[in-house]
């Protein structure tokens, strides 16, 4: 082979391998923004003296398990094992600890949760209950008498771009969301028994809660499996994305308004979904079914004319 031949050779091989790398590094998460970002400058630190409200923790029932071991690759929460689907469990995500129960971070988030409280309106309210409801149970099978509804859930995140975004027109892409929503659920899991945060009205008992959460606060599962949805399918439409993530930014701060989770919690699930969609990607078989929902998300567009 003559030298510059080999040199061609040289300098290709070196891109593609410069190409590979680029593509198996982690990006970073997107910025807070809003009242996530002003509430998490304060600091997340215990207060000398307060070491009993630090000590506080969500005391478990006979339906969770605490967990102690983050490469466990099952957990138990509410009563049922989790496993992963994509993921072989062992993995490990950074997952920052929630703020201690003393610091200016939870008290400022107190604050923030009682002002809340007493400017929601009976709208806020009603929004917000319905979206407690929006969930996907991953046992689910197609007899299932709430098959039809947990398929419509799949797609709550981006409702609005259009009546063909859902799962009978979309099968393949709401097969993927329904396994990523299996990897999802463990961690949620894993992490809510392992931190086990005290929920906000149980260190503040003039915050009201709308709703009964028996099991931990953080990392908020709402929060979590919407901004999932919202980083996948950002991923698969790009042109879509200010609206899922505007979807998911409503249905975590949902959760804020009913009283059940600090900011902090759903600033925990938006990054811990950014985390696991980012690492989803390099996953071979999610890779081979990540391909065939934006082959079929193609041609439908491509039916539609747009």
């Amino acid at each position: 082979m003559k030298p510059f031949s080999l040199l061609l050779l040289s300098i290709i091989s070196s891109q593609f391998l410069l190409a590979q790398t680029a593509a198996t590094k982690q990006k970073s998460a997107p910025p807070a923004w809003g009242h996530y970002k002003k509430l998490q400058q304060l600091s997340a630190a215990p207060q000398p003296g307060e070491e009993a409200t630090d000590q506080r923790r969500f005391d478990l029932s006979p339906l969770h398990k605490q967990v102690t071991d983050l490469s466990a690759t099952e957990v138990l929460g509410l009563g049922r094992i989790r496993k992963p689907f994509y993921l072989n469990g062992t993995e490990q995500f950074s997952v920052t600890p929630p703020p201690a129960n003393s610091s200016e971070q939870t008290k400022a988030e107190l604050i923030f949760l009682r002002q809340l409280q007493q400017r929601r309106s009976e709208e806020d309210i009603r929004a917000s209950k319905y979206y407690a409801t929006i969930f996907y149970r991953t046992s689910l099978l197609p007899a299932d008498a709430d098959y039809a509804r947990m398929q419509r859930n799949l797609f709550h995140i981006g409702r609005s771009i259009g009546t063909w975004f859902n799962a009978d027109s979309l099968p393949l892409t709401a097969k993927l969301a329904a396994n990523v929503w299996k990897d999802a659920e463990f961690l949620i899991w894993k992490y809510k028994n392992y931190f086990l945060r005290i929920r906000p009205g149980k260190l503040d008992t003039t915050i009201k809660y709308l709703e009964e959460t028996p099991w931990a606060a953080y990392p908020s599962g709402h929060a979590t499996n919407s901004y999932v949805n919202a980083y996948l399918f950002s991923a698969l439409i790009p042109e879509f994305e200010s609206f899922f993530l505007k979807d998911a930014y409503d249905m975590a701060h949902s959760r804020e308004i009913l009283g059940v989770h600090y900011p902090s919690d759903s600033e925990s699930g938006r990054l811990l979904a950014y985390d696991l969609i980012q690492r989803l990607m390099k996953n071979e078989q999610f890779q081979k079914d990540f391909a065939a929902a934006k082959a079929e998300i193609k041609q439908i567009k491509n039916t539609k004319g747009f």
